[in-house]
């Protein structure tokens, strides 16, 4: 037992702590950085911050909350999901962390500056959940609520984007409706109080007459009826994955009952990014094509892609799998890349 953390602010513990390196003046430190948790009673302060904890210590490093400078005073909501951090520079140390709180705002934390009084957080995106503050009592859960980590990947044009799903993890069978979104950060979002993107300006990409445009910050479409997107997503070769889930319309006390979906969109347009038949991809102005396929039955986790190097002159083989409160493994065949790199030979240099 090394050390353990404690603060009023502190809720339970929901979110699968990001670890990463930082320069805090000239010293190399590892840091935890989570999620203030979960509190049913959305009325308090509890659960509503976000935390830099020194790995070896235990000592707090840095917090953000709703009494801090800047975007501060929207975050009102619990921080129940498992936080990304992201190296952008490639130089060993994180730069920017990302996180989903249950009212449905997208929130990034800048930390790569040597002072951790230069450490700011602001709002990325706020969902139409129609809220920034929590009801005057009792328990809340806002449509559009993120209860997952969000999933980064860079464009060909090195921009930064942010994918994440909706859904109320703690009420599986409601009915709320939800959306998965596809986010791009760039200059275009200041440092600026309450400069959130929002809805108006993603492009709807719901149904066949959606279509993208290059000048939003993004898109959206709106999930079936009572689905819900609990896990993370995974991106690769420029198709993002994702399962969805959608209850059985029977409620039972039964983890395996309802849908299980896998989402395989295009992630700079949102679109199909195959044919779940043939596993073949699709073109980027194919807006009609279908996003899912049914693979099962209860609760999906995150899409893991194996790879299948080609045999002889043969073509590289990919697919998605996953696993699901019903016992299932599903494996979905995705479209692989034209070629693969390999490692054909290798030397250690020591200095």
């Amino acid at each position: 037992f090394l050390w353990s953390f404690t603060d009023s602010r502190m809720a339970e513990t929901w979110s699968e702590p990001a670890i990463g390196k930082v320069k805090i003046g000239s010293t190399d430190t590892f840091v935890m950085f989570v999620g203030g948790g979960y509190d049913t009673n959305q009325n308090n302060n509890t659960g509503k911050a976000f935390f830099a904890i020194n790995l070896e210590t235990g000592a707090p490093v840095w917090t953000y909350d709703n009494a801090s400078p800047g975007d501060g005073t929207y975050m009102n909501f619990s921080l129940a999901a498992n936080p990304t951090a992201v190296d952008l520079d490639n130089n060993g140390y994180v730069d920017h962390v990302y996180i989903g709180d249950v009212g449905g705002q997208l929130w990034k934390f800048e930390v790569s500056d040597t002072s951790t009084s230069n450490w700011k957080g602001k709002r990325l995106f706020a969902a139409a959940s129609g809220q920034t503050n929590p009801p005057p009592a009792g328990e809340y859960y806002p449509a559009q609520g993120f209860y997952a980590a969000p999933t980064l990947a860079f464009d060909s044009g090195h921009h930064v984007w942010v994918f994440i799903g909706s859904g109320d993890r703690n009420h599986p069978n409601s009915t709320a409706s939800n959306r998965f979104y596809g986010i791009k950060d760039t200059a275009n979002v200041p440092w600026t109080t309450g400069a959130a993107v929002t809805e108006s300006m993603l492009a709807d990409v719901s149904n066949a007459t959606g279509s993208n445009t290059t000048d939003t910050d993004g898109w959206f479409f709106a999930l079936a009826a009572n689905e819900k997107a609990f896990a993370a997503g995974n991106v690769f070769n420029s198709t993002v994955l994702f399962s969805g889930f959608t209850p059985a319309t029977t409620v039972t006390c039964d983890s395996g009952g309802g849908t299980a979906q896998l989402y395989a969109v295009q992630m700079t347009t949102g679109y199909g990014a195959m044919n779940f038949s043939t596993g073949q991809a699709l073109g980027t102005t194919d807006h009609t094509a279908a996003k899912s396929t049914t693979i099962g039955s209860g609760i999906a986790s995150m899409p893991v892609v194996i790879v299948n190097p080609p045999a002889g002159s043969g073509s590289a083989t990919a697919s998605a799998i996953t696993a699901t409160t019903n016992q299932q493994l599903p494996n979905t065949p995705v479209p692989a890349p034209g070629f693969l790199k390999q490692v054909r030979s290798w030397r250690e240099q020591i200095r």
